[in-house]
C-alpha cells in the first residue's frame, strides 16, 4: 500500500485573499503550506500566481463550494495546476 498522505512540512499559514507576495513570504518564513479559505470559483486562477511566486509552498483551498463550481470544470482547473505545478496543489 502506498502512502497518499501529502507532506504539508510541519506549520502551515491560513489566510483569505493571499497575495503571490505573501506566499512567497510565507514559504521564506520556512512554513509548508498556506491554506486559503473562501468558496473561489471552478476556474481556481488564483492559485498560478501564489504558486509561481514560489517554489516548494503547497496551496490548499479550504473549500469549492458545490453549489456554484460544476465538478468538471473544477477537475479541469485542477489538473491544469497539477501539470504546471505538480505535487504543490490541494
Amino acid at each position: 500500500m502506498s502512502n497518499t498522505k501529502p507532506d504539508l512540512g510541519t506549520f502551515g499559514s491560513f489566510g483569505r485573499g493571499v497575495t503571490p507576495q505573501q506566499a512567497a513570504d510565507i514559504e521564506a518564513l520556512g512554513y509548508g503550506a498556506v491554506w486559503v479559505g473562501g468558496s473561489p470559483a471552478a476556474e481556481l486562477d488564483w492559485v498560478e500566481p501564489l504558486l509561481a511566486a514560489t517554489t516548494t509552498l503547497q496551496v490548499a483551498t479550504g473549500i469549492v463550494n458545490i453549489w456554484t463550481a460544476a465538478a468538471g470544470p473544477v477537475a479541469e482547473s485542477f489538473h491544469r495546476i497539477e501539470t504546471a505545478h505538480p505535487g504543490r496543489f490541494l
